[in-house]
């Protein structure tokens, strides 16, 4: 099975969509959770840059692994697969929310904590994206070998 370019670029864009509205809600919890002045701008600048960030990450972790077939069959791929992705999509993405967080911050505290926050989150959301994904059809053309 040979996945087209067209849908790791869809995947990457609804990913980045839950991945950023996660990262918003999760930074505007911990940092406003620390001071007494609310506000979201931090919040906002960090989900934004995210959105640059990661979609790029994504797309090219999206197109490293179509270069394995391992868990891959002709109609879709195992489970086991969805697990090792997610684990080495984590490990990228919660590396550049450490880096984003502490550039937007200036507090290793509060970075520290919206990464490791993101990785039990964002973990469990990505598995199931790529369940869902799995289920799509579209996209994907069947190989001669």
């Amino acid at each position: 099975m040979i996945v087209t370019k067209k849908r790791s670029i869809t995947k990457s864009i609804t990913w980045r969509f839950l991945g950023s509205l996660d990262t918003f809600l999760l930074s505007s919890i911990i940092i406003n959770y620390s001071t007494q002045n609310y506000s979201f701008n931090l919040a906002f600048y960090i989900a934004g840059l995210e959105i640059i960030t990661k979609t790029f990450l994504y797309y090219f972790h999206e197109r490293i692994w179509n270069n394995y077939k391992i868990g891959r069959f002709e109609n879709g791929v195992k489970r086991s697969r969805s697990f090792y992705k997610a684990i080495t999509w984590r490990i990228t993405a919660s590396l550049d929310t450490f880096l984003v967080s502490f550039v937007v911050t200036g507090r290793f505290d509060w970075a520290t904590s919206i990464a490791i926050f993101e990785i039990i989150t964002k973990s469990i959301i990505y598995y199931f994206h790529e369940r869902i994904w799995n289920r799509v059809n579209w996209g994907r053309i069947k190989s001669n070998d």
